[in-house]
């Protein structure tokens, strides 16, 4: 089965709700879209042995979360809903350990996490993540894929100025309708 940017984004769509996303830019072989679903703009790369990575925010809680997702069409076993460890190595830093949660996104299995984007793990994240050129994802002793980062400190910018800017306009957004609520006297506007 051959994977393509528009499955991944009905895929990740399907996930988090129906709006479709809003390309924001291409960006060194990187697709950057907002996703009204999570709130959040992701990167997004296909690679070789069919895998999909995605590394964004997602700005649907209190506080934004950096959203990790990879998926491959060869993981048939992960269950949705599962903790499974993982070791991603960037170029030769240390390796991150997480906790990944099991996804089953249409059809696709994957993992998935969200990490709190205020924290300095997250901030040391995505560091390592536009600096280094390659990751390593690994889980116990099997090697789940090794993967080029060409061009990730643009599209990790682009990330955070597409986030920003429509962060920005939900903001505005609400204050508006707060506004106009308040001078109508319509008992619908709330």
């Amino acid at each position: 089965m051959t994977l393509s940017r528009f499955l991944f984004t009905a895929t990740l769509l399907a996930s988090t709700a129906t709006a479709q996303p809003v390309d924001w830019a291409n960006v060194d072989g990187w697709d950057i879209a907002y996703y009204p679903g999570s709130k959040g703009c992701q990167a997004f790369a296909l690679f070789e042995e069919e895998t999909a990575f995605f590394i964004g925010y997602d700005g649907k809680g209190k506080k934004p979360a950096l959203d990790v997702t990879v998926l491959n069409t060869g993981w048939d076993m992960i269950e949705h809903g599962e903790e499974y460890p993982v070791r991603l190595r960037f170029g030769d830093q240390a390796a991150w350990t997480l906790n990944m949660d099991g996804v089953i996104l249409n059809g696709f299995p994957g993992l998935h996490i969200l990490i709190d984007a205020e924290t300095t793990s997250a901030r040391q994240f995505t560091r390592e993540f536009k600096r280094e050129r390659v990751m390593a994802w690994r889980r116990a002793d099997q090697t789940l894929g090794r993967f080029p980062l060409t061009g990730s400190n643009n599209a990790f910018t682009a990330v955070r100025n597409c986030h920003e800017f429509h962060r920005e306009a939900r903001a505005a957004q609400a204050k508006t309708s707060r506004n106009r609520s308040a001078k109508t006297n319509d008992p619908f506007a709330n």
